[in-house]
């Protein structure tokens, strides 16, 4: 690792020892223990002491991937969207029943954004926002906008296919998202134990669904 212009990068032999299977693993291992420990004590109380701890890691491995803490803050900021964003792209939005389609989607979005660690992520995210502004940026473009293209380029193929009418997908989309939230979003922000159920939510995703579609058929 070379530290000559005053800040750390990662030399050729350091990268050869990071790279490969273990190098992943080790990476992967720091990761998801700074990720935990982010989300139980938020970022200014979490110390890297902590994350080498837990990860059973090295602080020369954590520098030679992610610098410092804050890079990899960012780093597992933005792992955790694109996980999101993998998961939604693998619903299949095709040319099949558009209720079927939206349906499984919504359930899909629902299921996620109302997860056991999504309050605990927002919390996050709205402490660390005036600190890392380009993270909160960076969020946004890579898990709600993201979403909302991916269901927009649906919208907008199934009204090319004759399947709906849509004027605006990306109005459409966003709509359809903002129905989605409803109160439950809040209710898992205030009072989690008031969270639908299983049942609940998804006769509460059909319904919206339902009501979506009545508007653009």
């Amino acid at each position: 690792m070379s530290e000559s212009d005053g800040t750390m990068t990662m030399t050729p032999d350091a990268c050869a020892r990071a790279c490969g299977p273990r190098g992943d693993a080790r990476r992967r291992a720091i990761l998801d223990a700074a990720w935990t420990l982010f989300l139980e004590k938020g970022f200014e109380r979490t110390t890297l002491g902590d994350i080498i701890a837990l990860s059973g890691g090295s602080r020369s491995t954590l520098y030679e991937q992610f610098g410092d803490k804050d890079g990899l803050f960012e780093t597992a900021i933005m792992l955790k969207c694109s996980e999101f964003i993998e998961r939604m792209r693998q619903i299949p939005l095709d040319g099949g029943d558009p209720e079927r389609t939206l349906t499984e989607f919504g359930m899909n979005f629902t299921e996620c954004v109302l997860s056991p660690e999504s309050p605990k992520f927002l919390r996050l995210l709205i402490a660390s926002g005036d600190q890392f502004p380009q993270v909160i940026d960076a969020f946004f473009q890579g898990a709600p906008d993201a979403v909302r293209q991916i269901l927009s380029d649906y919208l907008r193929e199934a009204t090319v296919r004759g399947q709906l009418r849509v004027t605006d997908p990306d109005h459409a989309a966003t709509t359809f998202l903002g129905f989605l939230h409803g109160d439950q979003h809040l209710k898992m922000l205030l009072r989690p134990e008031r969270l639908a159920t299983p049942a609940e939510l998804k006769k509460f995703v059909e319904g919206v669904v339902r009501i979506f579609l009545d508007g653009v058929r």
